[in-house]
């Protein structure tokens, strides 16, 4: 076995070792996580159907930039809330508690 082999079979063993799924956004899924949003942008198709998740101790809200296109209301810890996108286009979100926390969808 030459060093480079062994060097990639070691790395690929540690990766699989290492890799916690859990740990990793699934697709079509924003997680809300020490104050922000992640992904903070988000690219999907129409007709394409979100999901936030609360993984945060704090209560956050998911709340359209343009009043009266999509708003989850009060997440606590833990809380799920989804909105499906229909048109193409870029919405652009925040948090109303945390001023700071900005998020984009983009349909195309």
């Amino acid at each position: 076995i030459t060093f480079a082999l062994a060097w990639v079979i070691l790395l690929t063993i540690a990766g699989i070792l290492g890799c916690d799924k859990t740990d990793h956004v699934p697709t079509n899924e924003v997680w809300i996580s020490g104050n922000t949003f992640s992904p903070k942008t988000i690219t999907v198709s129409p007709n394409t159907t979100i999901t936030w998740r609360n993984k945060d101790g704090d209560n956050h809200t998911v709340s359209s930039d343009t009043t009266g296109w999509f708003d989850s209301g009060t997440l606590q810890a833990g809380a799920t809330y989804t909105h499906q996108f229909t048109m193409t286009g870029t919405y652009t979100y925040h948090c109303n508690f945390h001023g700071s926390m900005t998020g984009t969808v983009i349909v195309q």
